[in-house]
Order: structure tokens, then C-alpha cells, then sequence
């Protein structure tokens, strides 16, 4: 599914207005401002004069400050045109951070300050300050620089290097599990942990980047209200599905012809009525576990590209409590690029099957070193392995991540591991599918007719 041509103009044009005021405030505006955080309220400076140097991730804008005593610290704004409801997006990830530095040994930057926008008075939204860790991005490290521009995993890189990686990974994830929620939902500034130490309270909404993405560049908002947590992993599921479903409706451009149109309303359809298929009915009610979105090599420092060791682990935006079975899930990032970017001929299948066999061994190895009181019922490697098996790993992959189509990887996949896939898509009311695909034809002409009255009034407005 592409994205909303409309949105992504106003984004860009929402993305200018902000690094405007960014330029215009990085100066001793900015250091002096900073200063303020210090507990000695030391004077500070910019690491780089040219703002063009400072860090620029998909969604955050990082630049980095140096005190006169030495202490480097690191400033981080969402960008304006990247993040919708940027205030509750830093809130869930300063919580979570939080929460790991304080129940797990995972390297985790300190937060030194963080803030909404009403409380920052450079008036460029909401902020988090934390320690800097020096190293090399762990994604740049893998990625392959013959084409830097896919994001794909570099062809060369050994298995032993792999290994070292994946090792420290896995225990991440173990330390994670041990973190119990008795609802699916967000950690906020008000959540705290039970007398257990394991459990933490959970009283806002589940943020998750698809549903970030579904508003953002697709234009529909499936956020919801702000205080909706689930108590069931049916019930988050079947809002999932449910927001699938208004996205597929209210995005005017979201399939390309009448034939796409009839096989995703076809393939949504059989999605949702999956789902009583695809929960595992022993954790249907909990315990809910700590997932992160962004979670990857991508967002890993390492020490320096020869050792690998891991010294942080940054970005945890796009966290919340969410379904045991999602957490134990095989990675998505095993690759760098996530499934729903491969070609089904491709060979990265076949490759990322052999990455999964040598995570899944290192997996097996820690679980069973001085775990055995964490897993009183099915071991972590059981439950990945079990998703393969059975073809809900590809369930899972539609679940995590938006824009889907019926012939990209997940769902050929999924369809692969259901033998009367097509005998359900079959049994979908006729008159229901040509309904709506009469109405995306029509969706179709208004979005190029409003498209193009939106790229004639964009192209005035850089006229001036």
C-alpha cells in the first residue's frame, strides 16, 4: 500500500516550519537553555557548529553538548513533520527507559531532563536530555554500503559476528521477560512497579509504530482515546485488525486498481477472521510483555565495528505492553530491512531463515543459563520456534507493521501456512467485495483529483 501523496506534503511542509525554528534557536539560546538541567548549571557547547552534523534519525533530531568540565550530553527533540502526538511519544519512552535502567543492566543512557513542549521555553516541542555514550551505530556498522540507501545487512558479515551480537541481544531480551504487565497499554509518567518488582501499573493507550505510521503518512487517525489499555490479546488483535480495516477504507489512495482492491478486501477479511486461530489461549490474558517497535541494531551502539561490544541501547520510542507471544516472536530485524520490504523471489528469505537458526541456538544456550525459575512454562526458544512451525509468525509480522498488501512477503507467507487460505477468502459474500471496490474507484478519483490540487498549491507556496 503506498502512502498518502497529501500527507506527506504537509509533513514536509510541517518538517521545514520546524527546523526553521530549530536553526534559529541552535545557538547560545539553546546551550544556555540546556545549562539550566545541570545540577552545577555548568555553561555548555555545541559539539558541532554546523547543524547539519547533529544526528538525524527517522523521527528524532539529536545534537550533542559538551560542559566545561567534559560532561557530553545529548539533546533530543521529535521532528516536526516525523511524530504526531510528539508529548505522549517522549512521556512512554522517558517511562520506559526509566523502568529498564532501574529493573535491568541493560546499557541505557541516563535521562538528565525531559520535558512536553509547554515546558520548553525554545518553543520547538517536547524534549529528552540524556548522557552521551561515545561508539559506532551498530546498524551502520551492518548495513551494506554498496547500497546504502535499502538499509540491507551487508553480505560479508560473519556468522561469528553474528553470534557476538545476537548473544548480547538475547539476554537483553531475557532481562526484558522478566517484566510483567497485567494489561496491554503504554507506561506513563504515573506507572509504577508492584510489590513484586516485575509488574509496573499501565494506564495509557498501546503506541505503536504502526499506528503511528497509519496517521502519519497514511492519513487516518486509529490512535483512539488516550486512556485504551486491553486485557486480553484477543482484544488487541482484534482492534489491530479492526484499524487494518479503517485504514484499508479511509485512505483514498490506499490500493492501486480494481483488482488490487478486491484481493485486500479479500485478504483483511480471512486476517481478522484468523485471529481466534493465531492467540495462544494460555496467555490470552497475560502476563503482557515490554515490546519495543524500534528495537534493532539500527538503535545499538557498539564500542567499535571489530569487537561489537554493545555500550547502549537508545530510542525506545514506539514501547508498550503488549502480547507474550509478540515479544517471543522471531525478530523482524534480523535483516535490518523487515519482511514487508523483500521480494517473495528475493533470497533474503532463505537468508534470514539461516539468521534465525543461529539466534534461535544462542537463544536456547542463555535460556538455560540461570534462567530456570523465569520460564515456568514454555521455554522462550519453544515459543519461536512453535511461531515458525505454524506460520503465526507472519501473523505477527502484519500485526507489527502497517501498509500491507496481499503480494508482499507476510502475507504470501501467511497464506503459504494456512491450507484453506483461499477456501475462507472464498467464502467472503460477493456483493460485500464488489461494494467496495466500486467505492475505493471512486476513492481513487477523488484522491487524484485532490492531489493534484494539492501539488499545484504546494509548488505555488515554494513560488512564494
Amino acid at each position: 500500500m503506498d502512502w498518502d501523496e497529501r500527507a506527506e506534503i504537509d509533513n514536509t511542509i510541517d518538517a521545514y516550519i520546524w527546523l526553521d525554528k530549530f536553526r534559529r534557536c541552535r545557538t547560545e539560546q539553546l546551550t544556555s537553555w540546556v545549562s539550566t538541567f545541570h545540577k552545577d548549571t555548568l555553561p555548555c557547547r555545541l559539539a558541532h557548529d554546523r547543524y547539519t552534523d547533529d544526528q538525524r534519525g527517522s523521527f528524532n533530531w539529536s545534537c550533542q553538548v559538551i560542559f566545561v568540565n567534559g560532561e557530553k550530553w545529548m539533546v533530543r527533540f521529535p521532528r516536526g513533520g516525523k511524530v504526531k502526538h510528539p508529548d505522549e511519544k517522549v512521556e512512554i519512552e522517558v517511562a520506559t527507559m526509566n523502568l529498564l535502567r532501574e529493573h535491568t543492566d541493560i546499557p541505557i543512557p541516563e535521562v538528565k531532563a525531559w520535558g512536553v513542549s509547554s515546558s520548553n521555553t525554545l518553543s520547538i516541542g517536547p524534549f529528552i536530555i540524556t548522557s552521551f555514550v561515545e561508539g559506532v551505530n551498530l546498524g551502520d556498522v551492518l548495513q551494506d554500503h554498496d547500497d546504502p540507501d535499502s538499509r540491507r545487512m551487508r553480505p560479508d558479515i560473519s556468522d561469528a559476528s553474528l553470534e557476538t551480537i545476537y548473544r548480547q541481544i538475547v539476554r537483553f531480551n531475557l532481562q526484558i521477560s522478566k517484566l510483567g504487565f497485567s494489561h496491554i497499554g503504554s507506561l506513563s509518567a504515573t506507572s509504577q512497579m508492584g510489590d513484586d518488582g516485575c509488574t509496573a501499573t499501565i494506564h495509557a493507550r498501546p503506541v505503536s509504530w504502526k499506528m503511528h505510521e497509519t496517521l502519519n503518512v497514511g492519513g487516518v487517525d486509529v490512535f483512539g482515546s488516550p486512556a485504551t489499555t486491553f486485557s486480553s490479546v484477543t482484544d488487541y488483535f482484534t482492534q489491530v485488525a479492526d484499524n487494518d480495516w479503517r485504514h484499508l477504507r479511509e485512505q483514498l489512495n490506499s490500493v492501486d486498481d480494481e483488482d488490487d482492491a478486491r484481493q485486500k478486501f479479500l485478504c483483511w477479511s480471512v486476517f481478522k477472521a484468523l485471529i481466534p486461530r493465531f492467540v495462544t489461549a494460555r496467555y490470552d490474558k497475560g502476563p503482557f510483555k515490554l515490546i519495543c517497535d524500534d528495537f534493532g541494531p539500527a538503535n545499538m551502539i557498539v564500542n567499535n565495528a571489530q569487537e561489537l561490544q554493545i555500550v547502549s541501547v537508545i530510542d525506545w520510542e514506539w514501547s508498550y505492553a503488549g502480547p507474550l507471544q509478540l515479544f517471543w516472536s522471531p525478530p523482524r530485524w534480523l535483516l535490518m530491512q523487515t519482511p514487508n520490504t523483500w521480494s517473495v523471489s528475493d533470497e533474503r528469505l532463505q537468508q534470514y531463515n539461516r539468521y534465525l537458526d543461529i539466534y534461535l541456538r544462542i537463544l536456547e544456550e542463555e535460556e538455560a543459563v540461570g534462567c530456570e525459575e523465569a520460564f515456568t512454562d514454555d521455554r522462550p526458544s519453544a515459543l519461536m520456534r512453535q511461531c515458525r512451525a505454524n506460520g503465526s509468525m507472519w501473523f505477527h509480522h502484519i500485526i507489527w507493521e502497517g501498509f500491507n498488501g496481499p503480494t508482499q512477503v507476510p502475507f504470501e507467507q501467511l497464506r503459504a501456512a494456512m491450507p484453506d487460505f483461499n477456501d475462507l477468502m472464498a467464502a467472503v459474500p460477493k456483493q460485500e467485495v464488489d461494494a467496495f471496490v466500486a467505492t475505493k474507484m471512486r476513492d481513487l478519483e477523488k484522491y487524484r483529483l485532490s492531489l493534484n490540487k494539492k501539488k499545484a498549491w504546494y509548488q505555488r507556496l515554494k513560488e512564494g
